[in-house]
């Protein structure tokens, strides 16, 4: 049943609309009123528990049950029989009506109330509690407002239209006022919803890897988007600056030097944890909590986004780093490099310890083998090193080599001139037999005839 802490003077009315109960405001209402705190009327994890469930209720609890609207084909004939026809409406109002707190739950208020989004309360489940839910104004809502939550899980508020529209249901149909955008506002509000998806997938995949740093930059990035889009998604925006503020502070681990600001990033997520009520708020001290003790690993950004083990290692290195100093045993070892040197023929006692002993006989044995192949090896060395001796002579050097060519060279060079002198005394005394010839015949031209 519908508890109404803190709901006086009345917060919320139901409204007869297209013959199906919805709930609007009663007054005028201030972001973060509490407008109520509802615990299930119905439970059930399985559908055989639906109907063992329903009879334990009482009169009253029934009717609300059965009053709520099938959402499931309406226009389906009922089935025959009573238990068979109870069995099957009550799975179908359940699974129309259902909030997914303790499995599947019907609420008499809540489970009236419709999806928009761009919502105007905020639904916080209470912790360590069997499904209650507090509800709380989180923009401002005018007196005669419908009241429209988010039921899209995780960030299926930010994908497309139609994506949304296939999450919600087969036969759904959103109405809210972002749905009816048309033109360029439609388009310009799918962009921005792109880019925050985006970017939040970007924080999930550097975090994962430990760059905390990359991670800061994308969520600050889907924050702005956020901002953009102003109360359609201030839901949202509440979990993600507490995520920039667990961000900075471990990219500050790992740039020291530079200013992320944190503290304002602290500060931004207070408020917006107090809009939402004390549920909220105890997220933002245990969050100061896990921070000032430095159990980095603990923070929500790194449970719900780090995919492997390696990122809380590298929160730890940088937490020892920071906080722990060099350890003199380091400085120790460093003066005495002698004492950590081990010698070469060392051997490590366990090998020692794993080889068995071996018998006198067999020492006997491999000590003659020792003896016999050194003995072996010294005469191999004799011999090798007269072989190198008797060799010596026989091979000639380089240098012996290159004299020998160039004498062979030079008394070749000395044939070829005595050759050339030869050939020109034997011109020579050609000539000078042919010059004598000419003189004789010469002379003999020259003397004159005698007269007769």
């Amino acid at each position: 049943m519908a508890s109404k802490k803190g709901a006086t003077p009345k917060t919320y009315e139901f409204k007869e609309v297209n013959g199906s109960k919805t709930i609007v405001a009663a007054r005028n209402l201030k972001p973060g009123t509490l407008i109520l705190t509802e615990k299930p009327i119905l439970c059930a994890k399985t559908v055989d528990e639906v109907v063992e469930n329903f009879e334990k209720l009482s009169v009253k609890d029934k009717e609300r049950v059965l009053e709520m609207t099938n959402k499931i084909n309406p226009d389906q004939p009922e089935e025959d029989g009573e238990k068979e026809d109870n069995k099957s409406k009550l799975t179908k109002l359940l699974y129309s009506n259902t909030m997914n707190a303790a499995g599947q739950a019907i609420y008499y208020v809540l489970s009236r109330v419709k999806h928009s989004c761009g919502p105007n309360i905020a639904l916080v489940t209470k912790p360590d509690t069997y499904g209650h839910i507090e509800v709380r104004a989180c923009r401002t809502i005018k007196k005669g407002d419908e009241l429209r939550a988010d039921y899209l899980p995780g960030i299926y508020l930010f994908e497309t239209k139609e994506m949304r529209m296939k999450v919600l249901g087969v036969n759904y149909s959103c109405d809210c006022g972002v749905c009816k955008l048309e033109g360029n506002d439609a388009q310009e509000n799918e962009t921005t919803r792109f880019r925050i998806k985006e970017n939040y997938r970007n924080t999930t995949i550097y975090v994962t890897f430990g760059d905390f740093l990359q991670a800061l930059e994308h969520c600050k990035t889907m924050l702005g988007f956020m901002d953009y889009l102003d109360e359609e998604v201030v839901v949202k925006k509440v979990s993600v600056t507490l995520e920039c503020w667990q961000l900075a502070v471990l990219a500050q681990l790992q740039r020291p030097e530079a200013d992320l600001e944190v503290e304002k990033y602290k500060e931004k997520a207070r408020t917006l944890c107090k809009l939402l009520g004390p549920i909220e708020e105890e997220k933002w001290t245990k969050t100061e909590k896990l921070i000032a003790e430095e159990r980095l690993e603990e923070l929500d950004t790194v449970k719900l986004r780090a995919s492997g083990p390696w990122t809380v290692q590298i929160i730890k290195t940088l937490l020892k780093k920071n906080v722990v100093p060099a350890e003199p045993a380091v400085v120790e070892d460093a003066a005495k490099p002698a004492e950590t040197e081990k010698p070469a023929t060392e051997t490590k006692p366990e090998e020692s310890e794993k080889k068995p002993r071996k018998k006198e006989s067999e020492e006997k044995t491999d000590s003659e083998k020792a003896t016999s192949s050194v003995s072996e090896s010294n005469s191999a060395t004799k011999t090798s090193s007269k072989t190198t001796k008797s060799s010596k002579p026989t091979s000639k050097p380089k240098k012996t080599e290159k004299k020998e060519e160039k004498k062979e060279e030079k008394s070749g060079d000395k044939k070829i001139e005595d050759n050339k002198a030869k050939s020109d005394k034997k011109t020579a005394k050609k000539n000078d037999k042919a010059d004598e010839k000419l003189n004789i015949k010469s002379k003999t031209a020259k003397k004159p005839k005698s007269k007769v």
